[in-house]
């Protein structure tokens, strides 16, 4: 840029040749940087006026409320009537800054900031200035108490990742709803309840109602907002702290659902009503554990449509964790119809309350293990059909069972003599019995205990069940002078699913010596059943790849052993999220035939083999001939997946068109696709082998038949 200025000398006022003419160059790169240079400058001056003045939560006044000045702002609550934040004891809290934008709103009547106080003890070195707030964030799977967010072991996982609460109460006061104080002193009470750390909060009073408050955590942040005309409160709480916050929901309840006020005497007013979901946020190792990813966070906490969750009970025994939670899922049952049947107003809710109780989960380290809605279906589909298939049952052992539901099975059969359940762990069985009482209960079987563990027929042993088997019946001990163990008919195994991807579960399906000595202490018509977990689906690789693999090499170990005759079923009204699938093993050909029997052959022992109830009502819930007819071949998918084996099994083989050969020339134990084929040529009255088939499974009944030639038939089928 140039710009051109005249000037005159001082002594000559007349315009003359000696006027001179002068130019300034002034460039737009000088401009620029003048500018830049003084912004630059203006900012370092400010930024050096900041660190050096008192902005540290350390020395903030003890009494730091700050309010907001503005015209519109109506008189409230003394300031210092808002709780202050405190350092617990033990809490170390590192140096922080505080930093704040506020604007102005005619919406809000009063806002105010309120800041932690602390002494001088409670602050970290100047060392520790350097590190961030979350860095004591660990993974939830090395520490699992709230007091861990100040341990020690440095040698945790720093993730980013956390957990966050969101609960909504309806039905609340009011009047609670609508004070900035009191609902700023809940919030710092379950705060330090949960022991956590509040750095400061802020909150603003709305008009015409409503509060709404934001808190900083050193692990993160508390946030609520109300509205006091409807009644409700919405809350989340998210922290990065190893501390879990499902167990903070009983806190929150006794904080913020303060129930209504009768506006007059004699109204009616509804109780508070908790909804809330738990997520896991953020990112964690592909190989990282926590329970609340497991079957727990995907069947109850992180579900908005599970809209009744309570947390019945939990505890941690030297063996596992265990937690029972009540639910009720909105796509299966009314929320409003459970409420209803609470009250007394004589509608069908009420008058049938049962139909309406929610549905009691129990969990072990995460996992679903029994539900009250499948306990009947899941533990008769367990007990029954191999009850069934043994002539006449007096011994029976059971390994694991610690609800006490497959105990109950067992006792209910006039020819039981005694039953030992092998439970390692004990709390879990006294656990159970104080909050599972549906599971253990037979008072109603004539001549039991109101605790099935106190029938005289029960034998509890709180041992490790594979260690128990093995110590008497292995090989080696078998062969010994010693030897004197009895025999059972038998064996139950309700322990870990196969699925489960820990040793413990390895040793019990794939370990050949465990299972040789299941197979010593079996009696010569004796059976072993066992739960194998969710049951196959079509699109599954063969089951000796992916999570089903111990599954797969349970039947062959189970060969090896010397079982005779190996078969599966599924059961689909067990509660959980897919079909379960159970294997019985049997020792002898006449187990396999009983298997086989008619439905009504099957009503029938049950009318004759089972003891009564004093109700008058059939023990049975679940099962009956029919179920047991269902039983008896195995679904579809068993046998898609079973040829899906590589080399193909010899009766899956054909061009792709399968011809079941006739059962009786077959040589392996275990084949899904012959089990299905030769029950199909049953039902559909396949006349050309179905004599010798038939023959086959109910030899005795043929043997009777007097329009039968049997001794000719027996020859031909031989053949």
């Amino acid at each position: 840029m140039m710009k051109s200025c005249k000037g005159q000398r001082k002594n000559d006022v007349s315009a003359n040749n000696d006027v001179e003419l002068y130019k300034v160059h002034v460039t737009y790169r000088f401009l620029v940087t003048s500018l830049l240079l003084s912004i630059m400058m203006s900012f370092g001056a400010g930024l050096l006026t900041r660190m050096n003045s008192n902005v540290n939560i350390p020395t903030v006044p003890q009494d730091s409320v700050v309010p907001f000045s503005s015209d519109h702002f109506v008189n409230r609550e003394e300031e210092d009537s808002l709780p202050t934040p405190m350092v617990m004891d033990g809490k170390e809290v590192p140096q922080t800054i505080y930093t704040s934008k506020n604007f102005d709103t005619k919406a809000s009547t009063t806002a105010s900031s309120v800041m932690l106080k602390q002494n001088a003890k409670a602050m970290m070195s100047e060392d520790s200035h350097s590190q961030q707030t979350c860095t004591t964030c660990r993974d939830p799977e090395n520490n699992t108490n709230a007091d861990a967010i100040d341990g020690d072991d440095h040698e945790d996982e720093h993730l980013p990742a956390g957990q966050h609460l969101l609960v909504d109460i309806k039905n609340v006061d009011r009047t609670f709803l609508n004070s900035e104080t009191r609902l700023a002193r809940a919030m710092v009470d379950v705060v330090n309840e949960s022991k956590l750390t509040l750095l400061s909060y802020h909150c603003h009073s709305l008009a015409p109602s409503g509060v709404s408050c934001v808190g900083v955590l050193l692990e993160s942040h508390v946030s609520f907002h109300t509205w006091p005309q409807e009644g409700v409160i919405t809350l989340d709480l998210f922290t990065c702290g190893s501390g879990e916050l499902v167990p903070v929901v009983p806190l929150i309840e006794r904080g913020f659902a303060i129930p209504q006020v009768p506006d007059y005497d004699g109204q009616e007013v509804e109780s508070p009503q908790t909804f809330w979901v738990h997520k896991l946020r953020g990112f964690r190792p592909d190989n990282s554990k926590n329970i609340w990813t497991d079957d727990i966070g995907k069947f109850v906490v992180e579900l908005s449509h599970v809209k009744y969750k309570r947390d019945v009970a939990s505890t941690e025994s030297e063996f596992q964790r265990i937690h029972i939670f009540d639910t009720i899922d909105a796509k299966n049952q009314e929320y409003s119809f459970y409420i209803k049947s609470l009250s007394n107003d004589g509608s069908y809710q009420a008058e049938h309350a049962e139909l309406y109780k929610p549905n009691r989960i129990v969990f072990l380290e995460g996992v679903l293990q029994s539900t009250r809605l499948g306990n009947e279906a899941y533990h008769e589909a367990l007990v029954q059909p191999a009850m069934m298939a043994h002539p006449n049952p007096k011994r029976v052992a059971i390994i694991g069972g610690g609800e006490g539901a497959t105990l109950r099975e067992v006792l209910k059969h006039k020819s039981l003599d005694k039953v030992i359940m092998i439970e390692i762990d004990e709390i879990m069985v006294s656990f159970s019995r104080e909050h599972l009482p549906e599971w253990n209960d037979c008072s109603d079987i004539v001549g039991s205990a109101d605790w099935c563990g106190d029938d005289k027929k029960a034998d509890m042993r709180y041992e490790d069940g594979m260690a128990w088997f093995k110590n008497r019946f292995s090989d080696s001990r078998i062969q010994s002078e010693e030897y004197k163990e009895d025999k059972f008919d038998l064996l139950i195994m309700d322990a870990l699913d196969p699925q489960d991807n820990i040793p413990f579960a390895d040793l019990l399906y794939t370990n050949l010596p465990f299972l040789t000595s299941i197979y010593n202490a079996l009696t010569e018509d004796g059976l072993i059943v066992m739960q194998l977990g969710v049951s196959p689906f079509h699109y599954d690789p063969e089951e000796n790849l992916g999570k089903n693999a111990k599954r797969g090499k349970l039947t062959q170990i189970l060969s090896k052993a010397g079982f005779k005759s190996i078969h599966l079923y599924e059961e689909a009204h067990c509660g959980f999220a897919a079909p379960w699938s159970f294997l019985v093993a049997m020792k002898s050909e006449a187990s396999k035939k009983m298997w086989f029997r008619s439905a009504a052959d099957i009503n029938i022992a049950i009318h004759d083999r089972l003891v009564r109830t004093h109700s008058g009502v059939s023990p049975l819930k679940n099962f009956d001939g029919a179920m047991m007819e269902s039983y008896q071949a195995p679904p579809k998918a068993f046998e898609i997946v079973y040829c899906k084996a590589n080399p193909k099994p010899d009766s899956c083989k054909n061009d792709n068109v399968v011809v079941a050969q006739p059962v009786r020339k077959r040589r392996r134990i275990f084949d899904p696709y012959l089990d299905r084929h030769v029950y199909d040529k049953k039902k559909i009255g396949d006349a050309k082998d179905l004599l010798c088939d038939y023959l086959y499974y109910n030899e005795g009944m043929m043997k009777g038949n007097g329009a039968i030639n049997f001794e000719e038939l027996k020859k031909k089928c031989s053949e």
